[in-house]
């Protein structure tokens, strides 16, 4: 079982670097799908098999960059926010490339995407308004979800995404002028 894993992700690895390759040349419309699978050296069949869209490779090409990220530099605890959003825009750094190449050919929606998917597999803090509470408010998420107020949980999880991913959004448009820390301590002054 564990061979097969090994077999999909790499097959998986193979489309979403081939998809990258193929993008410094053209935008991802002009693409196909037989193009990006014979550069991959996969056929078609295996595409279909594993994504519905161009999109949802890069998406999980995302998300794979995260999790190679998190096992160099451990995982992020999301309890400490001012350090988790640090690890998001260090990482967002690292990988500034490839994150460059999608915005330049149109396709930030998928870095979104993969973030989201990312976020959702996460506990997040609740909302407050005492501040004091605000730094231990992951227990009231977790309760969220154990209970009738799932929706609630939900709606903590996209406020911190979308925050995170907006002050993200403006950063690149800005040069990465800032530094992780310095993004840390602004999203950590507004959230």
């Amino acid at each position: 079982m564990r061979r097969r894993r090994e077999t999909t992700e790499m097959l998986k690895e193979s489309m979403g670097d081939a998809l990258l390759d193929l993008m410094r040349e053209k935008p991802l419309e002009k693409i196909s799908i037989e193009e990006m699978t014979a550069r991959a050296d996969v056929g078609r069949v295996t595409y279909f098999r594993y994504f519905k869209s161009k999109d949802e490779v890069l998406s999980w090409k995302f998300r794979k960059l995260w999790e190679r990220y998190t096992e160099k530099n451990g995982q992020v605890d999301l309890r400490a926010r001012d350090y988790a959003a640090g690890k998001y825009f260090s990482f967002c750094l690292e990988v500034r490339d490839t994150i460059d190449l999608v915005y330049m050919r149109g396709r930030q929606e998928a870095f979104l995407n993969a973030f989201l998917e990312v976020i959702r597999s996460y506990d997040l803090p609740e909302a407050s308004d005492d501040e004091n509470s605000r730094e231990n408010a992951l227990d009231a998420s977790k309760n969220c979800e154990s209970g009738k107020d799932q929706h609630k949980a939900e709606y903590i999880r996209n406020y911190y995404a979308y925050g995170l991913f907006g002050l993200f959004n403006s950063w690149v448009k800005h040069g990465y002028r800032e530094t992780p820390e310095e993004m840390a301590a602004i999203f950590m002054s507004i959230a």
